[in-house]
C-alpha cells in the first residue's frame, strides 16, 4: 500500500516536472513571431499589426485606421484592448432630435412647453412636494454654513502651525533629470577614451550587433510613389534613401513622380519578423558575465 502511494506521487512529480521543463524550452526555443502590414497616402494611414506565440496560442493584434482597436488572446480567452464608444440608434437619434426641437420652439416663443392632461396631476403633486422640502433645505443650508464657518476657522489655525512639504517644480525636475543624463554621456565618453576599457566597449559593441540582428525583420517590403514638390529634391532624397542597403536586400519600389508641384507619398509596406528568447538571453548573461563589461559598470555608477 505504501510502495504505491509512493508511486503515484512519484508519478506525479515526473509529470510536474515535465510539463515545467516543456514549458521553459517552450519559451526559450519557440520563435515569437510579428508582422505589420499597411499603406498610407499622405496623412490617411492604415496599419495592422500582428504578434503570435507558439501556434497562435499567445496573441496580440493592433490595428489602426479611423480609430486604434485591438484585441489579445490567450489561448481561448480573448480580451479587446481599447473601448470605442458605439453610435447611437435611430430611434434614440429621432428622439434627441425632436426634445431638442421642442425646446428651441419653447425658447423662441416664451411659451413653457405644453403638458398633457394626464400628467398634470403629477406635475401638481411634484411642485406640492418642492414646496414642502424647500423650508427644510433652507434649515439645513443655514446649519451647513455655520458648520463651514467653524472649519474654516480651524482650518485657519492649522494653516498656521502646519507646513505643507516643499515640492519640487517641473522645471526644477526636468533639470535634474538632465544632469543626469548630461553627467551620464560624460562618464561614458570619458571611459570610452581609457585605453583600459576598450575591451569592453568592443564586446559590448559585439554583442548588441547580435541582438540587433535577432530582432529586426527578416523582410522590409516597401512599394511607394511619392513627390516633394520640386524635381531637385525630389532626386535628391531618391539618391538618399539609394544609399541604403536594405532597400537592395528587401527589393524595395521607389518612383519618384517629378512632374507633380504638390508634394505627397502614398504606398504600402510589409514587415515579417520572429525573436527567439534564447538568442537574446545569452548575448544578455554574455554581457553580465564578461569581467570587464563589469568593471565598466561599476566605474559608470560610481
Amino acid at each position: 500500500m505504501i510502495f504505491t502511494i509512493l508511486k503515484v506521487i512519484g508519478i506525479i512529480l515526473l509529470v510536474v516536472l515535465a510539463l515545467i521543463l516543456t514549458a521553459l524550452l517552450c519559451v526559450l526555443f519557440v520563435p515569437v513571431k510579428y508582422r505589420a502590414v499597411g499603406s498610407f497616402d499622405n496623412t490617411d494611414i492604415r496599419a495592422k499589426a500582428h504578434v503570435s506565440w507558439l501556434f497562435h496560442l499567445f496573441a496580440l493584434h493592433i490595428e489602426y485606421a479611423q480609430e486604434t482597436d485591438g484585441y489579445i488572446r490567450l489561448a481561448f480567452v480573448k480580451k479587446k484592448l481599447f473601448d470605442n464608444y458605439e453610435a447611437l440608434d435611430d430611434d434614440d437619434m429621432d428622439e434627441a432630435a425632436k426634445t431638442e426641437t421642442e425646446d428651441k420652439v419653447s425658447e423662441n416663443t416664451g411659451e413653457e412647453p405644453q403638458i398633457p392632461a394626464d400628467e398634470s396631476a403629477h406635475v401638481a403633486d411634484e411642485q406640492i412636494e418642492n414646496e414642502s422640502t424647500a423650508h427644510t433645505h433652507n434649515e439645513q443650508r443655514t446649519v451647513n454654513d455655520e458648520n463651514q464657518h467653524i472649519k474654516q476657522q480651524t482650518k485657519l489655525t492649522h494653516q498656521k502651525t502646519y507646513k505643507k512639504p516643499h515640492k519640487k517644480s517641473h522645471k526644477k525636475q526636468f533639470k535634474d533629470k538632465s544632469d543626469k543624463i548630461k553627467n551620464c554621456i560624460y562618464k561614458l565618453k570619458r571611459e570610452y577614451s581609457d585605453e583600459r576599457n576598450k575591451a569592453a566597449f568592443s564586446h559590448l559593441k559585439k554583442e548588441l550587433f547580435i541582438i540587433l540582428k535577432r530582432i529586426c525583420p527578416r523582410r522590409l517590403k516597401l512599394t511607394m510613389v511619392y513627390s516633394t514638390g520640386s524635381p531637385d529634391t525630389t532626386g535628391i532624397s531618391l539618391g538618399v534613401l539609394a544609399c541604403f542597403p536594405v532597400g537592395y536586400t528587401n527589393r524595395w519600389r521607389i518612383t519618384p513622380d517629378f512632374e507633380s508641384e504638390k508634394p505627397y507619398a502614398k504606398g504600402s509596406f510589409d514587415i515579417k519578423g520572429h525573436v527567439i528568447v534564447i538568442s537574446i538571453l545569452a548575448a544578455t548573461l554574455r554581457i553580465l558575465f564578461d569581467k570587464n563589461c563589469r568593471r565598466l559598470y561599476n566605474r559608470i555608477s560610481r
